[in-house]
């Protein structure tokens, strides 16, 4: 598990220069690709055992894997929007740079919560 932390850390952190966007569209692009390896770590923490008493380790906590459902929920709404406002035509530079704004900011509090489960 923590060998896939680490990998997952890394990946996390060198996905923002995988590519160097030139414009929203390769933007969002980009981090759609990186809410995919977000996802797939917090997919790997809900198929672990759960905790329970004696404690088991490494385990999932159930109310961490409803606060990862929730985040990544939000996320793919944020980033779907965000993915509308640049494909359509006549969208102006404030609404598409606002869409990708709030994609952004679930997607940062997603890879944080993320983070923590780390550490648990």
């Amino acid at each position: 598990m923590k060998k896939f932390f680490a990998i997952f850390s890394f990946l996390v952190l060198t996905s923002g220069c995988a590519i160097n966007p030139q414009n929203p569209e390769q933007t969002v692009f980009q981090m759609r690709g990186t809410q995919n390896v977000v996802l797939r770590a917090a997919v790997e923490y809900k198929e672990l055992k759960p905790c329970a008493t004696p404690k088991v380790q490494p385990c999932s906590d159930k109310v961490v894997v409803t606060q990862l459902q929730l985040a990544d929920k939000v996320t793919d709404t944020a980033l779907s929007a965000a993915e509308s406002a640049v494909r359509t035509p006549g969208f102006g530079k404030n609404i598409v740079d606002s869409a990708i704004s709030a994609a952004n900011a679930a997607l940062v509090a997603f890879q944080t919560i993320v983070a923590t489960i780390e550490r648990k």
